[in-house]
């Protein structure tokens, strides 16, 4: 458990210190580091969700305290055997050393119109 922390702060900050961090959350890295997001994840919405269709649509580093981040990551959820309703779900972790903590969450049920934006059916 420890080497999966020390290896998801070493990707926090290749993250943070490449030039154009927006474009370094495309890269690979994204897959380990909603790996590593699974369980605080199914924590918060409390049921099973689109897997590999994960988002993580910001990460901070906090101006007054190091060594912490703030990483938004967007799931979306399904009722029965992947039925609707479908529900977007925006969780914003505070991650401080090894510890883990959600301190934001968002939910919205997403209209049929809106579900070729999340590749649903």
């Amino acid at each position: 458990m420890r080497k999966k922390f020390i290896f998801f702060i070493i990707l926090i900050f290749m993250l943070l210190l490449t030039p154009d961090y927006s474009k370094a959350t495309n890269i690979p890295q994204e897959k380990e580091l909603i790996q590593l997001l699974q369980a605080p994840i199914l924590s918060v919405v409390g049921t099973d969700w689109f897997r590999g269709k994960e988002k993580v649509l910001e990460i901070k580093k906090d101006r007054e305290h190091k060594g912490v981040f703030y990483v938004k990551v967007q799931v979306v959820t399904f009722q029965g055997p992947h039925n609707p309703p479908y529900t977007e779900e925006i969780i914003t972790f505070k991650i401080k050393g090894n510890k883990v903590k959600p301190i934001d969450y968002y939910n919205r049920v997403i209209p049929e119109s809106e579900w070729i934006k999340f590749k649903i059916k």
